[in-house]
């Protein structure tokens, strides 16, 4: 919507853009947020006051939480998956793939060959951590409203492709014809699968062929 100069279609998985939040909410939004800064820093960064001052993403992989072993990670991020709003879920194989490339050896190793769970040489037993910073997931500062958000749908000139799941991350019917009725994609469509069917083995097949086939029909 902004730099339509950079692209030529949209193809967008089970979502389709910022999520909206009420603009009556923005204060306690703000005070969401900077509450959960307050708290989380007080754990990354103990020696700063609680102000991040000194942040960095080094000192927040330091304190990362470390699990025994790979299965040991890869039963947590099942976990989340099933702890998610709806009748989302992840199957195994998929967590796998998502772990062995989301995580790093929890000690240094002075091996190069099995510095990394992706290498086929590395020990399953060796502990791991998650490498992304976890100030990811804090919640935002600010969030668009549902107009600021259907403003950047009307901006949206190109083909568009929406593919949904059917057990999906849960939509609210305003924000579902929004999406529809102002962003209107030209191939719009609900499949087999959770949040993750493009990484799930039983359902990547069909979002793969249904997003081939819009790219086709586009001439992209």
């Amino acid at each position: 919507a902004s730099f339509p100069e950079w692209c030529a279609s949209l193809v967008l998985l089970e979502g389709a853009g910022p999520l909206a939040r009420n603009a009556d909410d923005a204060p306690r939004h703000v005070r969401a947020a900077c509450r959960r800064r307050i708290r989380s820093n007080r754990l990354l960064f103990p020696d700063d006051g609680g102000g991040g001052a000194s942040s960095s993403s080094s000192a927040s992989s330091s304190r990362a939480k470390i699990y025994e072993n790979v299965d040991a990670a890869i039963e947590a991020r099942l976990d989340t998956a099933r702890r998610m709003p709806g009748d989302q879920y992840l199957s195994a194989e998929a967590a796998r793939d998502m772990v062995l490339r989301a995580t790093v050896p929890a000690t240094p190793t002075t091996d190069p060959s099995s510095s990394s769970p992706t290498d086929p040489s590395f020990d399953p037993s060796t502990p791991v951590a998650f490498r992304h910073d976890p100030r990811l997931q804090w919640p935002s500062l600010q969030y668009y409203t549902r107009e600021q958000v259907e403003s950047f749908y009307r901006r949206v000139a190109h083909p568009v492709c929406l593919l949904t799941a059917e057990d999906g991350w849960p939509v609210d019917a305003r924000a579902e014809e929004a999406a529809r009725e102002v962003l209107r994609p030209d191939c719009a469509e609900r499949l087999k699968g959770s949040h993750h069917f493009h990484a799930d083995p039983d359902t990547v097949g069909e979002v793969v062929e249904r997003v081939r086939k819009f790219l086709g029909e586009w001439g992209v």
